[in-house]
Parts: structure tokens; sequence; C-alpha cells
């Protein structure tokens, strides 16, 4: 593990007390994301993103997935720390190993959009397919149009009508006109069996570690600096945040976070 950033509680503005004093204090990972989400979000402090990288890095570092996902992204566009696309690759790849759905999602994008000189469709199709098979509406688009187009897997509109429905069903309205397009080239029989295999689909959970980041039972700015227990997940951010990744054009279809 890379060692921390050199930041400390002692530095910390006196906004941020009570229990999230103490246990950041201690070294607590969960801690540490926190005061990362609050410079990043301006919660209680001002916006700071290269003090939120600092501090999601240290989270990262003793392996909280959801700070490895963010950190990523911020490492990704460059946001409070110098862009490198390798090193949110490699974040990606740690949070995407404990499962979290949003770090697989950005790790197929990375393959789609050509990381490595050139569009590797081949890993971007494994990598969305994981994250489509977890509910992630952009990952489900994306391999719709990869199917579509036999980009990196067989050409299939069977399979692209699937995944454009389960989207669509999800409220992107891009993905219902993809799916009514690709709708139309299947003969009834085909159609048919995509539907059922809509109706069919049930998302896979994604892991606990995979998302969660324990906090007190009354919360982090409780004044009696207890530290937070195992358990006591905070709720998941939307998969909206952290900003979207700009589109990749191919064709009549669109790969790329949107």
């Amino acid at each position: 593990a890379a060692p921390a950033p050199a930041v400390s509680a002692d530095k910390l503005p006196t906004a941020i007390a009570g229990a999230l004093r103490v246990a950041v204090a201690a070294g607590n990972p969960a801690a540490e994301y926190e005061i990362g989400m609050r410079y990043s979000e301006g919660r209680g402090v001002p916006v700071d993103l290269e003090v939120a990288t600092q501090w999601f890095e240290r989270a990262a570092t003793h392996g909280l997935a959801p700070a490895q996902y963010r950190l990523g992204s911020l490492y990704e566009k460059g946001q409070g720390v110098k862009k490198d696309l390798n090193k949110a690759r490699t974040l990606y790849l740690q949070a995407a190993e404990k499962g979290n759905a949003k770090a697989i999602h950005n790790l197929a994008v990375l393959y789609a959009e050509g990381i490595d000189g050139k569009p590797d469709y081949t890993s971007a199709v494994q990598w969305f397919r994981q994250a489509a098979q977890r509910g992630i509406a952009d990952s489900q688009y994306n391999l719709g149009v990869l199917c579509a187009r036999g980009l990196g897997t067989d050409k299939d509109f069977g399979e692209s009508y699937k995944w454009f429905a389960l989207a669509a069903a999800r409220g992107d309205m891009e993905s219902a006109k993809k799916r009514d397009e690709v709708g139309s080239r299947l003969d009834p029989e085909a159609l048919a069996a995509a539907q059922q295999a809509v109706k069919s689909f049930v998302p896979e959970p994604q892991p606990e570690e995979a998302t969660a980041v324990p906090k007190p039972p009354d919360g982090w700015d409780n004044a009696d600096g207890s530290t937070p227990p195992a358990a006591a997940p905070a709720k998941p951010k939307a998969h909206s945040q952290p900003a979207p990744h700009a589109p990749l054009s191919l064709g009549s279809f669109t790969v790329g976070k949107r």
C-alpha cells in the first residue's frame, strides 16, 4: 500500500468535531472517507477537491471500496489531482474486485474509450456485462450498443434488445428508442424470447463491502466521540455522482456513461 498523504486530524477546521474528529485521529477509514466527501461536496467546509483527494486516498489505502471508486474518478478527470488514467484504472480495479458496480462501469468505459491507445471492446464488454448484471443502467445501455454493433462480442439483436429494455425500464429515454429500433429487426419469435429475458431478469446485489461505509448510530457529529461499529452502513451515493464520462460516438449508437 502507498503511504498515506500528509493530512492529519489536527489540521481539520473546528467545523469537523465530535465522533468524526476522534475517529479520524484514530485512523478510521470510514471517518477519512466522510471527510473526503465533505470537502468534495462542501458540507460544512468549503469545497476543496485537493484536500478531498488526500482524505479519499487515506481511506482507499485502507481498502475502502467507495473511497477507491471516488479517488479513481478524481484521477480520471484530473480533479484535485493531476490526471492519471492508469492510476484511475488501478483504483477502479481495486473497487471492482470488491464488487463496486460504479467502479466496474467506469473501468469498462476506460477500455471502450481506448485507455491503452485504442478501444478494447472485448474487455469493455466483459466489464459492462458485470455492471449491467448489477443493474447499472448506463452499462446496460452500452452493452446494448456493443451487442447491436458486434463490437467485442457477437452481434446479437436479441441480447441488445434485452439490455436496452432494462435500461429503458429505469427511465432512460434514449434506451427506449434504441430498444424499439432493435426490436424492429427481430422476428416475432426472437422478440418474444427477448421480452421474456427482460421479464425474468433479476439484478445481482452488490456485496456490502462494495458500497457500505460504517458510521455511528447517532451520526458523525455526535458530541461523545464514539467510534463507529462495523455495521450500520451509510446509504450509497447515487450513480449520477461523480460527473459522467464524455460519450464515444459509434455511428447511430453511443458508448460511454451519458
